[in-house]
Formats: structure tokens, C-alpha cells, sequence
């Protein structure tokens, strides 16, 4: 079963899927790619990329507009995320929550700094970071700093956690970008912005080659994170 997204609605498919108790792998296509794992019909795994999960799987976007579908009938193994109904309301809950927290903190990748407990450090960091670190939910972590942002608490900084990436021009992935010339492997993406390079190219060049095949560790929640910025930074 494939198509557009434009014609069959991805709602309308995640339920013809459920319904009809298949058992396979759904590749939804777009601007935040993503996979959905089904056993019987229902959700058993998922994400983007390398990042999978209930968390990675409920911040993908529920109502694309734009893209494509395409499912796959295979032996797929494991046990329900949760019932289909209470997953389904709960993906479109937090789907809009991260929307409403976007709009504060451009996405959890940007660093912040100021009074709150793992931002008060020199330098800041990241919200992902803090998750980490702080082994919790990240849309939780992602509710205190939105909301430190409206006190005034914490301010964001012009920083990213992909800043550190080491990106190495390949002539494959957006061969006639302007960026090419600076991606020698020798700067991280922070310090080709520092030589004067504006972060919204580098940040669309990073969306770009992720679209065409560009893979490392965490590329999976890049992704997730530069489409957030790209709408609301």
C-alpha cells in the first residue's frame, strides 16, 4: 500500500492499517521522515531516523500535509506502545505541545542560560542535553524552560547542540551549495558559523543533506530539531 499524503491522509492510513490488524513497517515521507512498526495492527515501534520511540515517534507530525506513504508487509516483533486510541490521543496531545513550546524555545537543540537548575552553568545548554543528563522526559525539560522563557529566567542563546557536528562536504548531498567550500572536516558546524557564516545557511544546508541520505549519530533528532527551527527560529 502506497501513495500521497495529499490524497489519503496519514490519520486515514495509521487507521486502515489498525483496522484491518496488519503487521508491518509504514514509511512516511516528507519533511520530517519517519517509520511506524505495527503488530497486528497495533503501534509497536517507531521515530525518525535513529532516533526512535514514543517520544522520537510523538513528535512527528500527525497531519502532513505534503509527502508520501508507502507500507510494508513483514514480520515485525514487540508489544503495543499502548491501546491504539489512548496512543493516537496522546501523540496528537503532545504533538501540539511541542508545537505551543516551539514557539519559546525554537527547539531543543538551542542552548539556554540563566536561573534554572542545568542551565545556570557557564556556556548553557541544550534542552536534549539537560534530558540526558537529568535522565527525564524531554518534553517535560522542554515545559520548564518555556516557561522559564516567559519569566524571564533563562535567556536562549545563539547556540545549538548540532554545533558540534563535524560535517565534511560530499558532492552527492546539495552538490552546488554555497557551505560546500567551508566543509573541509577541519571546523565543527559552531566554528564554521563563527568565521562569519550565517546559521540559517548552515542550518539549511544540514536540513538539506539530511533530506538526500546524510546519516550519523543522532541524525534522527538533528533532523527533528532543524524542521522546529526552520519554522519558528
Amino acid at each position: 500500500m502506497q501513495g500521497l499524503l495529499s490524497d489519503l491522509p496519514l490519520l486515514g492510513v495509521l487507521e486502515l492499517i489498525h483496522t484491518s490488524r496488519q503487521t508491518g513497517v509504514l514509511e512516511v515521507g516528507g519533511e520530517v521522515p519517519f517509520t511506524v512498526a505495527f503488530n497486528h495492527g497495533e503501534i509497536v515501534a517507531g521515530g525518525i531516523l535513529d532516533w526512535l520511540g514514543t517520544e522520537a515517534l510523538q513528535s512527528c507530525p500527525m497531519s502532513p500535509s505534503r509527502g508520501h506513504f508507502d507500507f510494508g508487509a513483514k514480520p515485525v516483533m514487540g508489544t503495543p506502545l499502548g491501546p491504539y486510541g489512548h496512543f493516537m490521543t496522546e501523540w496528537a496531545r503532545v504533538g501540539d505541545e511541542w508545537e505551543e513550546l516551539c514557539a519559546y524555545i525554537t527547539s531543543p537543540s538551542r542552548l539556554f542560560s540563566g536561573e534554572l537548575p542545568l542551565f545556570n552553568e557557564l556556556g548553557g545548554r541544550s534542552i536534549r542535553a539537560a534530558a540526558r543528563k537529568a535522565n527525564r522526559p524531554l518534553l517535560d525539560v522542554a515545559q520548564e524552560v518555556a516557561a522559564a522563557v516567559r519569566e524571564k529566567r533563562v535567556q536562549p542563546l545563539d547556540r545549538y547542540a548540532w554545533f558540534g557536528l563535524l560535517i565534511k562536504a560530499d558532492p552527492r548531498l546539495a552538490p552546488d551549495h554555497q557551505l560546500n567550500p567551508h566543509l573541509t572536516g577541519d571546523l565543527n558546524l559552531g566554528e564554521v558559523v563563527a568565521t562569519g557564516q550565517s546559521i540559517e545557511l548552515v542550518r539549511e544546508y544540514l536540513l538539506t543533506a539530511l533530506h538526500q541520505g546524510l546519516r550519523f549519530q543522532g541524525s534522527g533528532w538533528v533532523l527533528r530539531d532543524l524542521v522546529w527551527e526552520m519554522r519558528y527560529a
